[in-house]
């Protein structure tokens, strides 16, 4: 525990309505971004090719237009379009369900990992994050990606430090042989979960404990590879999705400066995208002030709870791992599985910053920090809806981030200096 004095409590009834009215505008906010119904996007165009007309259960074909999509998904999926609706509205049923979950899961997770007075910013942070309200409504598995980290991060650990554990360890040992076949990434989140499974049994029950943990972490390996040899029967034999993601697979360990760079600005970008992590200063300074204040976050929770940090951070550990090994692509929205273990660390981090110093310098990095996105929000819901549609640039992302930026920055300066060498001398 930190020898630092605590903040001053506030009333428990107070907290308490922040998050209430931070659920509120979360799921208010996803059910307006499905209302719109706007138009397509081409990957959603292409998914539905491959879910309407087509049975339920066939995964003897390859599916069409290079698309890729969890078993399970897809079998729930073609259940929904085959409502008496048009089929893009029940296709994103299923999306807006996900990300109606998470605004109901992110208080009760954020309750097992953070300070009391950073939950009500946890919550805040996820109702005003522009990506996961898009992807709410998009026919992709993206939100379902969220919902089983954050699912699994909350079945981890129980409530309370002393409550029984067997009926959550019983829930946390089918969720993992479920889960993986409707995202791909909460593997990597089970991962983690499974090695901390492991310690914390062979450290209370010795080899028995270890050994029953060991079980569970071998059903969930089966049924993982059982879904990774459906998906790779399915999947187009073309070598498009990996030419496509080719950017995506970081350099790890870096062989050159350059190298290191672009994998440092990668992992700092998650907080833009697809995190949503904005402040009114603008990419650059929000992703350093954002990094400074998750790893004040890690510091404060791994002196509090060495475990919790370990459960948080292994997602991320792991991504790292499976990118460098070219098995999974890291960036954007394949990675919202990473969104909790950032939006965790940063609020920690803004609440350890208030214990340190004074208490108003919490509420003011969330005024910071809320405000840059409820901007954003305002920006995309009210003065530009006509332009909602996602345009296509070369990563496929919803908007501009902090790679765009940096990328931007140096082409402008290698403009400049190129200008400067064909000028003539004085």
């Amino acid at each position: 525990m930190e020898s630092t004095p605590p903040l001053p409590a506030p009333p428990a009834d107070l907290l308490g309505r922040l998050v209430k009215l931070g659920v509120i505008v979360g799921i208010a906010l996803r059910l307006w971004e499905y209302s719109t119904l706007r138009d397509l996007y081409m990957d959603e165009t292409a998914l539905l090719t491959n879910l309407v007309g087509v049975p339920v259960f066939d995964f003897a074909h390859e599916l069409k237009q290079d698309q890729l999509a969890p078993p399970g998904f897809l079998v729930v999926e073609r259940l929904l379009v085959r409502l008496p609706i048009a089929s893009h509205a029940a296709g994103r049923l299923l999306p807006l369900a996900c990300g109606i979950l998470s605004m109901l899961l992110v208080a009760p997770l954020a309750r097992r990992y953070v300070d009391r007075l950073a939950v009500p910013i946890a919550v805040w942070m996820l109702a005003l994050s522009d990506h996961l309200i898009y992807y709410s409504a998009e026919i992709k598995p993206y939100m379902g990606d969220l919902v089983g980290a954050m699912a699994t991060l909350l079945l981890a650990v129980p409530p309370e430090p002393g409550e029984p554990t067997r009926r959550r360890f019983r829930a946390l040992a089918a969720w993992g042989v479920i889960a993986p076949w409707f995202s791909f990434p909460v593997v990597f989140v089970l991962a983690g979960v499974g090695l901390h499974l492991m310690a914390r049994a062979w450290r209370t029950d010795g080899k028995r404990g270890l050994a029953t943990a060991a079980a569970v972490g071998a059903a969930w390996v089966v049924s993982f590879l059982g879904c990774f040899l459906v998906s790779r029967s399915i999947v187009s034999q073309r070598d498009f999705l990996w030419v496509w993601w080719n950017f995506a697979f970081l350099p790890i360990p870096p062989r050159s400066w350059l190298d290191a760079r672009f994998t440092i600005e990668t992992i700092a970008n998650v907080f833009i995208n697809p995190g949503s992590v904005l402040t009114p200063f603008g990419f650059i300074p929000t992703a350093i002030l954002a990094s400074l204040l998750a790893a004040i976050g890690a510091a404060s929770l791994g002196r509090r709870w060495r475990g919790g940090l370990f459960v948080v951070l292994a997602p991320l550990a792991v991504h790292l791992a499976v990118s460098a090994l070219r098995q999974y692509p890291f960036h954007g929205r394949l990675i919202l599985s990473l969104v909790p273990t950032y939006h965790l660390l940063l609020v920690e981090g803004m609440a350890a910053v208030g214990r340190r110093t004074r208490p108003w310098a919490t509420l003011a990095l969330a005024v910071i920090f809320l405000g840059g996105q409820a901007g954003d929000i305002a920006w995309e819901q009210v003065v530009m809806p006509k332009n909602r549609s996602r345009p296509f640039d070369t990563h496929g992302d919803l908007k501009n981030d902090l790679l765009d930026e940096l990328d931007y920055r140096r082409k402008l300066q290698e403009k400049q200096r190129d200008r400067a060498q064909r000028s003539p001398s004085p």
